[in-house]
């Protein structure tokens, strides 16, 4: 008993593949009762063989979750935030749960373009070995995403994403940019010439390009100059300290987040600049505080709701061999309050 080893954790399915030198993906299926046929025969028995002396024993909580009465959907997304991400998650999970449907979420939060990437990958995988029904994906936007999704789910399991369209895919996507060159046509609509974008960052793959070339389009089919200012991923700060440099250099300030807008006019106010007499701001998401602030954030409102509706009916929908639309895309809509002047 004394020289007997220790483990300090389980055996994953990482640890299986890397004994045997093959991918994640192929020992997932291997051992998942409805995709091994997916796999040559002699791996399968391999995977299992070596599953045994290992001493490998499934996530039994997760198998009882995943294999309850109902179905189960798997849902990637990423860093889950209190306001656009949560929202948008409660809806899913709430329109899933009414057509019989449970949600197993999971999440990446890397830091990086790159780490993000290897650990939405991971997360992908690890969905894909739970027996789930059909997978929900949050998109964010890049060109290669759609190959990465098909290499990582198996060819017969239903997929839906939502937030950016990816090619050869059903989904959902929000159409960022048409909001923000609404906001910004409503601020020049207002006698506003004088306008800057925050948000601008090239690094991160969250809507900010989309919400700028929005910007932009609207600035130069008035004939209007463009300026933007990135903000940084601790955006409440970003935006309070760009209101602190901007102040007297704009009349109008078009925001990517609320919570930008909300920093900024905070700043303002400090400074002694009056919003919206000197300078108008707007925001994007309507979080629930938007409203109470004063003075009150005029913003973009997104539609949670119809989003999530469209992507699980767009997953049933293929889960009974039925035709499904390709692409639907909502657009945001205006909530105009105090902040912008106009009211």
């Amino acid at each position: 008993m004394g020289n007997r080893p220790v483990r300090n954790r389980p055996v994953t399915i990482k640890d299986i593949a890397r004994r045997l030198g093959i991918s994640y993906s192929t020992v997932s299926r291997a051992l998942s009762s409805r995709r091994s046929h997916l796999v040559k025969e002699q791996t399968r028995l391999l995977v299992e063989q070596t599953a045994e002396e290992m001493d490998y024993s499934p996530n039994l909580l997760a198998q009882t979750f995943v294999k309850g009465t109902g179905g189960v959907l798997g849902l990637l997304t990423n860093r889950i935030g209190p306001e656009i991400t949560g929202r948008q998650i409660n809806h899913l999970v709430r329109i899933a749960g009414r057509h019989g449907y449970q949600v197993l979420v999971a999440a990446a939060a890397g830091q990086t373009a790159f780490d993000l990437e290897s650990e939405r990958a991971e997360q992908l995988t690890q969905l894909t070995s739970r027996d789930v029904d059909g997978i929900l994906i949050q998109t964010i936007g890049d060109e290669a995403e759609s190959a990465r999704i098909v290499h990582a789910a198996p060819g017969e399991l239903p997929v839906a994403t939502f937030g950016y369209a990816v090619d050869d895919m059903t989904g959902v996507s929000l159409d960022l940019a048409s909001g923000i060159r609404a906001v910004t046509g409503h601020l020049i609509g207002l006698g506003h010439e004088r306008i800057c974008f925050l948000g601008e960052d090239g690094i991160r793959a969250d809507g900010l390009p989309a919400m700028g070339a929005g910007y932009r389009s609207a600035m130069r089919m008035h004939g209007l100059t463009p300026r933007l200012a990135p903000v940084e991923s601790a955006r409440t700060r970003s935006g309070y300290r760009l209101g602190k440099e901007l102040s007297g250099r704009y009349t109008a300030l078009v925001c990517c987040c609320d919570y930008t807008a909300l920093g900024v006019c905070r700043a303002l106010i400090e400074s002694g600049v009056r919003v919206p007499d000197d300078v108008a701001v707007t925001g994007c998401g309507d979080f629930e505080v938007s409203a109470y602030v004063s003075p009150s954030l005029t913003t973009l409102s997104i539609p949670f709701e119809a989003i999530a509706l469209t992507a699980i009916k767009g997953i049933l929908r293929q889960l009974h061999g039925r035709p499904v639309p390709r692409r639907r895309s909502f657009k945001p809509h205006l909530t105009v309050r105090e902040s912008c002047g106009a009211r």
